[in-house]
């Protein structure tokens, strides 16, 4: 019986399942609707050198300050910064998150002709911007922020950061996907957010002791997080730009920030500075990108970030650079996308995707919309990228309202563990494995993709709900169908699909009859490595775990067809379509909009899987 074996062999087993699962749904992310925390230290690497543009630097460091609304102020501040930096290389790289401001006001042009950028932190600068019941008011004083610096002359404003996301949970999948993802009443748009924050821990092989511990041994930087409120606007081990939603690049913020760091041991204390030394000493050994969040509210001297730029400069020299977010964006663009930005001119996905293509530990590029389908590989021992083509568009420019999502559906269908893409749009169809050099379409590959008639990844420029996703752990994607035109699921094997005795549990589809997110979410409920549902919607909220590929998700956790329940899931989507600010991680389930923002402790609602899910499971 299963009870009499020995631990250590079921530990075994949970492990090679959760790796192998881990290695199947590594490309889930390019179709996560905007979950601004799904990286993590095993997340492939963006590491400088593949979009930097200059031999030699490893690591690339943005000095963004927090706040502004009185120039001379930050004047005063800023210069003793802004002349050492300018004696690196006669430029002075600071990002200013900026409230809205006159065009005209003193120091700008001066400031811009040294080489800083004004960045948009809302007009308001609301805490947290979603709140009030209002997601119309946090639009607003976001629009108002970006039309008015856009109006400063030879400045462009690029990179957004909410205000005090260093202090609360500010930072919201429904901000990402309803506001950001929008454009102005101007039709502007932005294309970088910096207001997750990122934590160094021991748990990252490549970082050695001195670089997160102290000299007692305790961990260096997790005493940053706030133990008087619940933080959990972080994300692990990842100091390297990536993506939200597919049109926002994150250029994470490092803990500490001065704010937590006065809250923790004081204002301007020399612990701070030497702890963010040894933050820089981990972003060179990690070859990645950060910035640093800070204020001239007297909670770190200017002449502790001089001492900062100092240590940078003196250590490691070339090795490392500053840079403005607009920098940072301009490179990107040129040297990793090929020329290609997330957005297109319209601010509209402009079908440009970031994927590791050839499960080798490194991001690449697939470019595919109307004037390039290319594939970029990145070669990390030769630096440099290897370009190929891509069989298929990923954005389709003729649907009516501009670009639309073209279908294409990546995940992982070789032993290889490299990227394979399907696609049966009514413009395309076929499927394509990588096979380190190239895409090679597999003759008849979407034969037994059937269920009401021929399965669809997109019709009439909607999504119809086909997503590829390892369920039983193998390491191998299965299809699934969870829309309006069929509810089934297929294995792939031996180059063809066979349909499964099984689907979605009945009612919980991926989208709803417009293509539009209807509320589901693959989560690993009970921790053994596999994926369950978790669906919740305006109208119904359920869970299922799954068992296998022959009984599916056949355990029902609850299925509430109503709601009005005390204890009842917090809503994935809302009636109207849209996200509700819901996403999973650290073992728990979070939901952060305007009407957890200033009413609920620590501006978020929660619910933790084990605990409140499982447990409310066995409730009669």
């Amino acid at each position: 019986m299963t009870r009499t074996k020995p631990f250590f062999l079921i530990g075994l087993l949970f492990a090679a399942v959760s790796v192998a699962a881990d290695r199947g749904n590594r490309l889930t992310h390019l179709d996560d609707p905007a979950n601004p925390y799904w990286v993590g230290r095993d997340t492939p690497r963006l590491v400088t050198g593949q979009w930097i543009g200059d031999e030699g630097v490893e690591a690339v460091v943005v000095l963004a300050i927090d706040d502004m609304a009185d120039t001379e102020r930050y004047e005063r501040y800023l210069r003793p910064i802004l002349d050492r930096l300018k004696q690196i290389d006669g430029r002075a790289p600071v990002s200013i998150m900026t409230k809205s401001i006159d065009a005209t006001t003193p120091h700008l042009q001066t400031w811009i002709a040294e080489g800083l950028s004004i960045e948009p932190h809302t007009d308001r600068h609301p805490c947290p911007c979603l709140q009030g019941g209002s997601l119309a008011d946090a639009k607003a004083t976001y629009d108002r922020c970006i039309d008015a610096l856009a109006e400063i002359p030879n400045m462009q404003p690029v990179a957004f950061r909410m205000p005090c996301c260093d202090s609360m949970n500010s930072v919201s999948p429904r901000f990402f996907r309803e506001v950001f993802n929008g454009t102005t009443p101007a039709n502007r748009f932005l294309t970088m957010d910096s207001s997750v924050f990122m934590l160094y821990t021991p748990a990252d092989p490549a970082l050695p002791r001195a670089a997160v511990r102290d000299d007692a041994g305790r961990e260096r930087f997790r005493k940053y997080l706030p133990t008087d409120r619940l933080m959990v606007n972080y994300v692990e081990d990842y100091p390297y730009p990536f993506v939200i939603g597919r049109l926002c690049w994150e250029i994470p913020c490092l803990v500490p920030s001065d704010w937590v760091a006065q809250h923790y041991h004081g204002k301007c204390n020399p612990e701070t500075v030497a702890d963010v030394k040894a933050a820089i000493d981990a972003t060179v050994i990690k070859q990645g990108t950060v910035a640093l969040c800070f204020h001239p509210h007297g909670w770190i001297d200017a002449q502790q970030v001089v001492e900062w730029v100092d240590y940078a400069a003196t250590r490691y020299g070339s090795k490392i650079k500053f840079l403005t977010f607009p920098e940072i964006q301009t490179r990107l663009n040129k040297n990793l996308l090929g020329g290609h930005p997330l957005r297109a001119a319209d601010g509209r996905d402009n079908g440009v995707r970031v994927l590791d293509v050839n499960n080798d530990g490194y991001m690449d590029v697939v470019i595919g919309n109307g004037s390039d389908r290319s594939t970029r590989i990145w070669q990390p021992e030769a630096r440099r990228w290897a370009t190929t083509t891509l069989p298929v568009a990923l954005v389709d420019r003729g649907e009516p309202s501009g670009c639309a999502d073209a279908g294409v559906r990546f995940g992982v269908l070789q032993r290889t563990g490299r990227a394979s893409l399907l696609v049966r749009s009514d413009q395309a169809a076929g499927l394509w494995h990588f096979d380190g050099q190239a895409w090679v379409e597999q003759t008849d590959g979407l034969k037994g993709l059937e269920a009401d008639g021929l399965v669809q990844t997109c019709q009439g420029h909607h999504d119809t709900g086909f997503r590829l996703r390892d369920l039983n752990g193998d390491g191998i994607c299965e299809a699934i169908l969870a829309g309006p035109n069929g509810n089934a699921v297929f294995a792939y094997t031996d180059e063809a699909w066979r349909r499964l005795p099984f689907a979605l549990p009945d009612g919980m589809l991926v989208v709803d009859d417009r293509g539009r997110d209807a509320g589901l979410r693959f989560v690993d409920l009970d921790q053994d490595g596999l994926s369950d549902v978790v669906f919740s919607n305006a109208h119904r909220y359920a869970a299922y775990l799954f068992h296998s590929l022959d009984q599916g998700f056949s355990r029902k956790l609850f299925d509430a067809p109503r709601r009005g329940e005390p204890q009842e899931l917090p809503m994935i989507v809302r009636a109207d379509g849209t996200d509700n600010g819901a996403w999973f991680s650290y073992e728990q389930m979070w939901v952060q909009n305007e009407d957890t923002g200033g009413r609920l402790p620590d501006h978020v609602d929660r619910r933790h899987l084990r605990r409140d899910l499982l447990n409310a499971a066995e409730r009669p």
